[in-house]
């Protein structure tokens, strides 16, 4: 990873969508920003994360004063940060409860509680953490509105969360929005647009930005293409690691399976939908593309999304 701005003290980086802030669980999650950046710069350390799907500005501290320091300035926010998002329909028409200032910025309130049936995902509930979102309408077309948002907190999804609870999840939202909302882009559509603060060492005024030329007008942006895998090509990687069959299994929405095992190793590929696994008391989200391998008799649970879920699963006996 190359950094958009170095100094003594700080890296300024622009995280890809699809790339881990930091490390997750398990074996496959090990690549992600934070270590990519460790490997040229060792002293590096993690400060503040953006979401998987979510690209953009991202700090990391160079040595633990650095860290100390940049960490202050976000509890006492110092650190203002600025998203761009692209939303289904038009809180414009929709929000007229919501005043606009003198520069078009409204507020979403909303407490924030981890659903934790069904976590990661959040939601807007009584008995949430307070949460504060600010938002104005950059573009707007018949069908879709390209935002401005500013996070007043710092909650989990929050901007995600927030666009949701009103009416307006976000384009290519895996785990907000639903699936005709989800299919019209290869990606989240949310980007750390701009990010300012004082320097920790010296107090000078600090900006960076990295816009978007992402649009309200389909076909919203210009995106790399997701490389993608067939059926043909899982099956004959499987076969050469030395699994026995591969087959192509479709799981009905909303259907939890509890804790059983298997007489046979496996590996999947999620296809389509998207699942929870838990392995050892630690629980995964999976979407499409994501891949992982159950030992033979190792217990695990599932619990499949509520537009179900296709998977090729290769055994081995």
């Amino acid at each position: 990873m190359t950094p958009i701005h170095e100094d003594e003290h700080l890296l300024v980086l622009d995280k890809p969508s699809g790339l881990l802030s930091v490390p997750g669980r398990g074996p496959d999650k090990q690549d992600c920003l934070a270590s990519r950046v460790q490997a040229a710069y060792p002293e590096a350390l993690v400060v503040h994360r953006l979401d998987q799907d979510t690209s953009g500005l991202l700090v990391m501290a160079r040595g633990i004063e650095a860290q100390r320091r940049m960490s202050r300035l976000f509890e006492t926010r110092q650190v203002h940060k600025r998203y761009i998002a692209v939303v289904v329909g038009l809180p414009l028409d929709t929000q007229h409860e919501a005043i606009g200032d003198e520069d078009g910025w409204r507020t979403i309130e909303g407490p924030i509680l981890l659903d934790w049936e069904r976590r990661p995902i959040h939601m807007v509930h009584p008995d949430g953490k307070p949460s504060r979102t600010r938002w104005r309408a950059l573009q707007s077309s018949n069908t879709a509105t390209l935002l401005e948002l500013e996070p007043v907190t710092g909650r989990t999804h929050q901007l995600r969360v927030h666009l949701q609870s009103i009416g307006h999840p976000m384009l290519g939202d895996a785990l907000y929005a639903p699936a005709a909302v989800r299919a019209l882009c290869p990606r989240l559509l949310l980007h750390a647009q701009s990010l300012a603060f004082p320097h920790p060492f010296t107090d000078a005024p600090m900006a960076f930005s990295a816009p978007t030329n992402w649009s309200a007008q389909a076909p919203y942006g210009a995106f790399k293409e997701i490389p993608e895998m067939s059926f043909e090509t899982f099956k004959q990687q499987a076969l050469a690691e030395g699994f026995d069959e591969v087959l192509e299994r479709v799981w009905a929405p909303d259907l939890m399976l509890d804790t059983h095992t298997h007489p046979f190793a496996v590996k999947v590929r999620l296809s389509a939908g998207q699942m929870w696994l838990s392995i050892g008391g630690q629980k995964r989200y999976l979407t499409v593309g994501d891949e992982f391998s159950v030992a033979r008799e190792e217990a695990h649970a599932e619990h499949y999304g509520p537009e179900g879920a296709t998977f090729w699963v290769a055994r081995k006996n």
